[in-house]
């Protein structure tokens, strides 16, 4: 973490004699701050956080000590009344307390929009991005740290396991799921043979082989039922017929594509994951699909599904 944020007298361990144990210097202690106000969060990142964990604060999947349904209102509030989209401050201390099992970092900060996004983020299914932005053309240049919240895939909105609907609304809806199930059952099929019709290779591995395609919804399945939209459910134009890994990027919303259907990558994945992919983020000719008639879905899957602010990219 030291090396991240270039200080490199952070996280140093030293004996405390008053507390009689390893302890770590404080960069807040020594008088240090990194570069002030050089971390930023992003109001349109915290308002996406708060869309996509709105389910998990209302139909909790996990145990709180308090309803934190009573919160969101209120923190939706805080956020919305921010005045600017970003938000700089300053932190004091980054560091790598190694002694510990688990390896963990501290990040401390006193500015009050540090106060304000450990209110809002979820236990357990939350995660922290830090993006380290220096300038392409001077790579001696102070970065800027751009701190970004996401919600766990699997917590995400769209695909949240509980209903908000009171114990006879569940019981139609279990009987209404099933039928919807059944009925999946019968054109799921349909729909794999006509997506891979439409588009025989995936474009990334150029694979052609039937067998290792999968027919990747590009609204998510569960939003079309969801918003009874069972006709663009089993829609091919609401297919890309994808090769595995990248069906997961995909899907997961590591990646999207523009309405002229050219690759966009987001920043969650290192550039060490990127090149084991074989795709280049940075690349002027990127790999591209060609997505007549599918351009509506791609818009919800950019809005909606991709991980990133779409706007920060274009």
């Amino acid at each position: 973490m030291s090396n991240f944020f270039n200080y490199s007298t952070w996280g140093l361990e030293h004996y405390d004699s008053a507390k009689k144990r390893k302890t770590f210097f404080s960069a807040k202690e020594k008088g240090a701050l990194i570069s002030e106000n050089k971390c930023f969060f992003s109001k349109t990142n915290f308002q996406k956080y708060l869309r996509d964990a709105k389910t998990e604060y209302f139909a909790q999947e996990q145990f709180y000590h308090n309803n934190i349904s009573e919160y969101y209102n209120e923190r939706l509030q805080k956020v919305n009344s921010l005045e600017s989209n970003q938000i700089f401050f300053s932190i004091y201390d980054a560091s790598d307390n190694l002694s510990q099992k688990q390896n963990r970092g501290y990040v401390r900060s006193d500015d009050s929009i540090w106060k304000l996004w450990r209110e809002l983020i979820l236990p357990s299914v939350s995660y922290l991005s830090i993006l380290k932005l220096v300038p392409i053309d001077n790579n001696n240049a102070e970065p800027l740290f751009y701190f970004r919240i996401l919600l766990d895939y699997q917590f995400r909105s769209f695909v949240h396991p509980k209903s908000l609907t009171t114990e006879q609304e569940l019981e139609k809806e279990d009987i209404e799921s099933r039928e919807i199930k059944r009925t999946y059952r019968k054109g799921s099929e349909k729909y794999r043979r006509e997506v891979i019709n439409y588009m025989p290779q995936c474009p990334f591995t150029k694979i052609t082989d039937e067998r290792l395609l999968i027919a990747s919804h590009i609204k998510p399945y569960n939003i079309c039922i969801k918003n009874n939209e069972n006709d663009q459910a089993l829609d091919y134009l609401n297919g890309l017929a994808l090769s595995p890994t990248y069906d997961k990027l995909f899907d997961q919303g590591y990646i999207t594509f523009s309405d002229n259907g050219e690759l966009i990558c987001g920043t969650q994945l290192s550039s060490y994951t990127w090149e084991k992919l074989n795709i280049n983020p940075n690349a002027k000719n990127k790999m591209r699909i060609y997505p007549e008639e599918r351009e509506m879905y791609l818009d919800y899957h950019r809005n909606y599904v991709f991980q990133d602010d779409i706007n920060d990219l274009l």
